[in-house]
Formats: C-alpha cells, structure tokens, sequence
C-alpha cells in the first residue's frame, strides 16, 4: 500500500510524507543533511547516501500530490553546533530542488541552530510553527498549547519487529491520533523511539494513549497498517 488516507483531507505516504489536500501541502520531518558529515568527525566513516534517497522521495511527492507547498518540520540539517561544509552542500542542493518546484516553509528544529544562516542566501525564514487545515504544525521537542490536533515530527518513532527467523528489525512509523499526528523521519539514517515501548521524549506526547493508530513503513511491502499501540502491545 502507497498512501492511506488516515482522516479526512490527511494522508500519510510510503515516502515518509504526510499530504494534506485541502491546503494541497505535503509535510515532512527530521531530514538531519549532514549526517554522514557529522559521523565522521566523531571518527565514524560511512558513505554519503542519504541525500540521494531523500531526493529521490521528493521527486515522486511532488510527481504524485502535485503539491503547492512542502512544509519541513524540523531537524533539516543535522549538527548542533555549527554548520559542516556537507551541509551547506546537502541543504542548497535539496533546497534548489524544492524552490523550483513548490513553495518551500521550514519550520525551526532542535537540531537547527544554525540552518538560518544558509536560509537566509535563499531568502527563506524559519519560524517556530505554522499552521494547514486548521492544525498546527511544530517540531515536537517544547511544550506546546493548542487544542486542536499537532503534527509534529522529533521523535522519530519506529516499530521494532521480529521477521520469520526472529531477527529484530526496525521500521519506521506515523502514529495517529485525534490530538497529535507524529511524522516518521524522513532521514533514512535517523531511527528512533520504539512506539510499542510507549516512552516518548517529545513532550506533546506525554498523554499518549493505546488507542493511538500505528502505521509502518516497509521498503518492499509499503505501508503497514498495525491499528493501534494497544493492539501491537497485546500481540
């Protein structure tokens, strides 16, 4: 399955992308560009792929939403503290792509301190929220007051498996709920919380319930409808 309309106007994508209709507006979460950079300054060397596959996912977005603006909620770029030289490369280079194509908003991440000064050769702010179909959307890593529903990204939520012979694996999830809807990564490098485990660190998911709906992303099979945290936590 490639896309599942999850409420109405709100759809999540195999593609790590949720896609509001109403607004015609994808959002995506927690690209961390630069990654790779930031690994091999701890002495940590692997290859540069991440950009390319992250590309890639974008292109066939915009090929089947059509949208008029992508939104990024958060954690561009990776490094805290600075801006390495791969991510000057891998945010103009993503950043040119989406300019041609779509309105571009950035909303500010944990890991952004540094993103508005590459921004600003663009033209581009960053703000600390905004708004589509009447929900807010922010990164996830402050408290925030809204009642209606959040769609946020930061916690990178995943679901632990066992395959056939019983090996573990990972995959990554949106997690649905009527107050909050939480992004995937849209890092392939970027694995994170263990939903099934139910110990968030994002503090709008502090009254997470079990009724919270749990779809995963396969690479091969797409998306994973799993109902609810109850229902995974009981099998």
């Amino acid at each position: 399955m490639d896309q599942l309309e999850v409420l109405p106007g709100i759809t999540v994508d195999r593609d790590h992308a949720l896609y509001l209709s109403k607004s015609k507006t994808v959002v995506i979460a927690d690209l961390h560009l630069g990654y790779e950079g930031a690994l091999h300054e701890e002495g940590v060397s692997i290859p540069r792929f991440q950009k390319g596959i992250m590309m890639d996912r974008i292109e066939r977005i915009v090929e089947k939403y059509q949208p008029s603006k992508i939104i990024i909620n958060g954690d561009f770029k990776h490094e805290f503290s600075k801006n390495l030289s791969q991510e000057w490369d891998d945010v103009n280079d993503v950043l040119n792509m989406l300019i041609d194509e779509v309105d571009v908003e950035l909303v500010r991440g944990n890991h952004d301190n540094y993103l508005l000064t590459i921004l600003a050769k663009k033209g581009l702010d960053l703000k600390d929220r905004t708004e589509s179909q009447g929900m807010r959307i922010t990164h996830g890593h402050k408290e925030v007051e809204w009642d209606g529903t959040l769609i946020i990204g930061h916690e990178h939520p995943s679901l632990q498996l066992r395959d056939e012979i019983g090996a573990s694996i990972k995959r990554p999830c949106f997690l649905i709920s009527e107050r909050v809807i939480v992004l995937p990564a849209f890092s392939p490098l970027a694995t994170g919380t263990n939903a099934a485990s139910m110990h968030f660190i994002s503090p709008p998911l502090k009254d997470l319930d079990e009724h919270t709906r749990v779809i995963a992303i396969d690479e091969k099979l797409g998306l994973m409808d799993f109902q609810t945290l109850a229902d995974i936590r009981r099998s």
